[in-house]
């Protein structure tokens, strides 16, 4: 019985990211998601007790998917190489991989998505995401700081420069990626980080 509640949870769940992908939180209603589960309206308000309840379920279970992602190619390149810089390239050079395997339809960010319908969240949701952002910051520099810590800089920037600018390019590029329906610009532009992280390190 258990095991059915968590399957109906995760059906649920999946419905509800791919609508608010699409359509926004605002747009998206408690009904939609219900007809596209094929579930009962007491099954649904028995895993969530409101809209705004599935809306931080929905956000922590993207964030954790993701910090568990970048934890597992960070730890991944490790195996592969002993060298930083390397590590640091294997792991964007995952990410893209990861990326060229997506199946349509193309997700997007649901950061973003909440973001920019910020009215219809508490300030809770906004420090979560926050604190998300920061925790991925935080593996990426702990990369970068080891590659500091091994290789010369042809200009001075640190580990945390370095990390936010990775955040922020691949939060730009899946705007602009969600709003042209055009996936291979995030891989682009970052193979174009990868490119000058070489620049940057390599002689």
């Amino acid at each position: 019985m258990a095991i059915k509640g968590e399957e109906t949870k995760t059906k649920i769940l999946d419905a509800a990211k791919q609508l608010v992908m699409d359509r926004g939180f605002a747009g998206t209603s408690i009904d939609e998601i219900i007809k596209g589960t094929d579930v009962t309206k007491g099954a649904f308000f028995h895993h969530f007790s409101s809209k705004s309840d599935l809306a931080e379920a929905l956000l922590n279970r993207y964030a954790e998917d993701d910090v568990n992602l970048f934890l597992h190619y960070s730890e991944k390149a490790k195996t592969l190489s002993d060298d930083p810089l390397k590590q640091a390239l294997l792991f964007i050079g995952m990410f893209e991989t990861f990326l060229e395997e997506l199946e349509e339809p193309f997700p997007g960010c649901m950061f973003a998505s909440y973001i920019y319908e910020g009215e219809q969240f508490d300030p809770t949701v906004h420090a979560f995401i926050e604190t998300s952002l920061k925790a991925w910051e935080q593996i990426y520099e702990e990369r970068f700081d080891a590659v500091l810590a091994m290789y010369k800089p042809k200009l001075r920037i640190t580990a945390k420069q370095l990390a936010e600018t990775f955040v922020c390019l691949l939060e730009g590029a899946f705007l602009v990626a969600r709003s042209r329906n055009d996936t291979g610009l995030i891989i682009r532009q970052s193979r174009q980080f990868r490119k000058y992280l070489e620049f940057l390190f390599y002689d």
